[in-house]
Parts: C-alpha cells; sequence; structure tokens
C-alpha cells in the first residue's frame, strides 16, 4: 500500500507570488470534483474539500483553493463519506493466555486472574494488526479501542487509525471501562455468571472504601494512609459516574442483569453488541442506555434464502403444516434481529457502531442484510457509524460529519459504499492521506 504523508513546509518555501510561508505553516491538501455524501442523507455534486495540518479548511461548491495546496481532481468519478467510527473493538489487543496457571487459592484469585483489569490502558499494550490497514479499506478513519480480556478487561480510548504505528494516534485518553460477563480461563472464582456478578459488586464496594480512606486520611494527617491499589482506583471513574461502562452484552435477559448495576451505583452504561436490545429497546430508552450495535446478522434460514431466489423457486417442496410452525418461529427469530438496530432507532434509543466480535470481511455481506431485511437506508447506515457513533463516545466536535474545523478524517470510494464491489481509492486519516 502506497502512504502519501502530509508534506511539512521546510523553513521557508517560496511561492509564484513571492510570498513567503513561515515554519509554522503547512501546505493545505484538497480534492475537487468529488461527490460529497453528507451524514444528513444529502449529496453534495462537484464539491471541493479542503484540509491542512489534520483540520478541515473548507468544504462545498464555492470553495476558493488555496495557492498552495496539493490539488487531486477526482473527475467526478468519486465519492467521498466523513470516515466511519468503529464504537469499540479490540484491534492490536494482545491475546489473553490460553492456559493461565490455577492459583492456589481458587476462591481468592488475584485480580487479572480473577478477570478484573480496569487498570490496563490500550496506548500501552496495542500491537500491530492486519485489521487496522481492513478497517481502513472498509472506510474507517476512527475507533474507541478496548483490550481483549474478561469481566472488567481494561479501559476504553480513542484512536485515529493508520496501517502501523497505531499508538501514535492516540486522540482522547480513557473514555471509559469496558465489561462483559465472560469469566476467566482456568480453576478460578468467578465461574459463573452470579458469581461475576457478585464479584463486580465487590470489587466497587472495596473501591469505595479504598476512596474513602484517601479522602479522609488527606485530611487527618495523623490517620493512617491506606494501601495503595491501582486495580481499585482505575474502578473510582466509575465509582464517581465521571466515566461509563462499556458492556458487552447480547441477551435481553444479561441486558436485564446490567440494568441492575445501574440501579446499584448509578453509572452510565453505554452497550455493546446488544443483538437482543431491541426487546428492551423502552426500557433503554427511558434509562438513556445508548448501543453501540453489532451488524453481525446470522444466516439467513436456507428455506428462506431458497424462497428468494428465483433460479430456485421451482425446487420448493411443500411442508407440513408441523414444519410451517416451525419455520414461522424460525423466520420471526431472524427478522427481529435483522431489524434490531431498526427497532432500536424506531423507540428513540441512541444507536452506533461497533465490530466488536466480527470479521471485517463479513461487514459487507451484513450490510446488504440490513438495507435488504433490516429496514434500513444508506443514510441510516451513515449516521450510525459516523455522527451517532460520535455522540456516543464524546467526540462530536472533532468527527462524525464533514464541516470546516473538524477532523480531516473522510474516504474516498470508486461508488457509493452500499453497491456491489465498491472500493475504498484512498483514506484521509487525521488529514494523513493513505492510497490504497
Amino acid at each position: 500500500m502506497k502512504r502519501k504523508f502530509r508534506v511539512l513546509a521546510a523553513l521557508v518555501i517560496l511561492v509564484s507570488s513571492g510570498q513567503l510561508l513561515s515554519a509554522q505553516e503547512t501546505p493545505a491538501q484538497a480534492i475537487s470534483n468529488i461527490t460529497i455524501h453528507n451524514t444528513d442523507g444529502s449529496v453534495t455534486e462537484s464539491a471541493t474539500i479542503v484540509w491542512r495540518d489534520g483540520i478541515i479548511e473548507a468544504i462545498g461548491t464555492n470553495v476558493t483553493v488555496p495557492f498552495d495546496a496539493y490539488v487531486t481532481d477526482a473527475n467526478n468519478e468519486m465519492h467521498l463519506y466523513p470516515g466511519f467510527i468503529d464504537g469499540f473493538t479490540t484491534w492490536g489487543s494482545p491475546s489473553q493466555p490460553r492456559d493461565p496457571e490455577d492459583p492456589s487459592s481458587p476462591g481468592e484469585a488475584p485480580y487479572n486472574l480473577a478477570g478484573v483489569q480496569p487498570e490496563r490502558i490500550p496506548s500501552q499494550h496495542l500491537e500491530a494488526d492486519k485489521n487496522f490497514e481492513a478497517a481502513m479499506k472498509a472506510g474507517f478513519t476512527t475507533a474507541a479501542l478496548g483490550l481483549e480480556g474478561y469481566m472488567v478487561s481494561g479501559q476504553v480510548e480513542v484512536f485515529t487509525l493508520s496501517p502501523d504505528q497505531v499508538k501514535e494516534g492516540l486522540f482522547t485518553n480513557s473514555i471509559g471501562i469496558h465489561g462483559s460477563y465472560q469469566r476467566a480461563r482456568g480453576r478460578v472464582y468467578p465461574s459463573t455468571q452470579m458469581g461475576i456478578m457478585a464479584k463486580f459488586r465487590q470489587v466497587m464496594y472495596d473501591a469505595e472504601a479504598l476512596q474513602t480512606h484517601i479522602q479522609y486520611q488527606s485530611g487527618n494527617p495523623e490517620m493512617p494512609a491506606p494501601e495503595r491499589n491501582e486495580v481499585l482506583e482505575a474502578m473510582f471513574p466509575l465509582l464517581n459516574k465521571s466515566q461509563p461502562l462499556f458492556f458487552t452484552v447480547d441477551d435481553k435477559e444479561d441486558i436485564e442483569r446490567l440494568f441492575l448495576y445501574q440501579d446499584e451505583f448509578g453509572f452510565d452504561i453505554v452497550i455493546v453488541s446488544g443483538k437482543e436490545a431491541y426487546a428492551k429497546a423502552d426500557e433503554l430508552k427511558e434509562r438513556n442506555i445508548p448501543v453501540l450495535a453489532s451488524i453481525d446478522i446470522s444466516e439467513a434460514p436456507e428455506w428462506y434464502a431458497a424462497k428468494n431466489d428465483t433460479s430456485k423457486k421451482e425446487d420448493m417442496e411443500e411442508v407440513t403444516e408441523e414444519e410451517q410452525l416451525f419455520r414461522d418461529r424460525q423466520l420471526e427469530a431472524w427478522m427481529a434481529e435483522a431489524k434490531n438496530i431498526k427497532m432500536l432507532l424506531d423507540a428513540g434509543v441512541m444507536v452506533g457502531y461497533s465490530s466488536h466480535g466480527m470479521e471485517l470481511k463479513d461487514a459487507s455481506k451484513a450490510i446488504k442484510a440490513l438495507l435488504d431485511e433490516g429496514g434500513l437506508t444508506e443514510e441510516d447506515l451513515v449516521k450510525l457509524m459516523t455522527t451517532n457513533t460520535a455522540r456516543i463516545l464524546g467526540i462530536q466536535q472533532s468527527f462524525g460529519s464533514l464541516e470546516t474545523g473538524k477532523n480531516a478524517s473522510f474516504t474516498v470510494f470508486d461508488k457509493p459504499f452500499t453497491e456491489e464491489k465498491a472500493k475504498a481509492v484512498y483514506s484521509v486519516s487525521n488529514g494523513t492521506t493513505y492510497e490504497f
């Protein structure tokens, strides 16, 4: 892959007009005669976009291109979209040990063996990963990254993407803590979902006790100093309700159990994946809980796919009444899965996008299913992966739409991205251009 990085000005650059650029200034870049797909669903043809130092300077049809800009003419053959944002994924995370050593006392295992690791910070652990380049080729320029793990796997940080040197793309430090009902490997407590819930509650209460001790001792120096603990102290933002809990969950019953956390501790929650979130849509709206939804839809029932394939209609066989009842229930369940996002949006839930748990190579097929069966439009999908996700992550001032003053992060496709075989020609991430 060829990469074209921002051109840095020399100490002094002489231009044709005789003007001089200082060492602090950087030449602009521009794309002209491009079709821009905006997040409100509108399309601007024969448009121009100009950016400098990673920030959009101008965009629209009546744009004056700066004299120092490096201009690319798209000849009205290309399509530009705001950079897609992945609301939560674990690309670049080191894998957890497959066969960890059993602790001497399984009921009192160290935090790391029990799966409680909120102190872990992605930017300190990320490794090279082919998914970064694959994501950029799919139109993504920004991602909230977490770490692989168990019940509390670590913090969540926002990065602008590049095929390598991902740590240098750190945009926002910790915006939350990631958790799930996944138990740690090995012979260790907690080993059940109820055990995980009990352990989480205990960690929160232990963190509360430590914070109270620290605060009291600071005003009473004669009191013995508390024993500091980085794991418990990393839970303080949840305890103080200053950061949300990003929680990976799919089953509606497990979502109900997650509500118990919020009722007891009062912190904000962001659901990751949420494949059955539609079943709790009204309560999610009431609780103001957003969903970074998975688009990983299971395969349609074979008989349904065949029924909609004109080349196979003649081969359809009659079925018994009992089989038809089974098929009706099967189709109802699959359609609910396919329409999950649509039902959440209709209920007024804020829905963004997460690829967590999905292979990027399957994204195009999933998008087609959402358009064909899920009741979504291209405009819905673009909003899902841009403005909505930016709002959920709290980065909407810089990302999520193409506007003057916002971060220069967008992707140029050779055709509308939902069309078959659409291909990213190049990506601009935080002002840097990557050609494919």
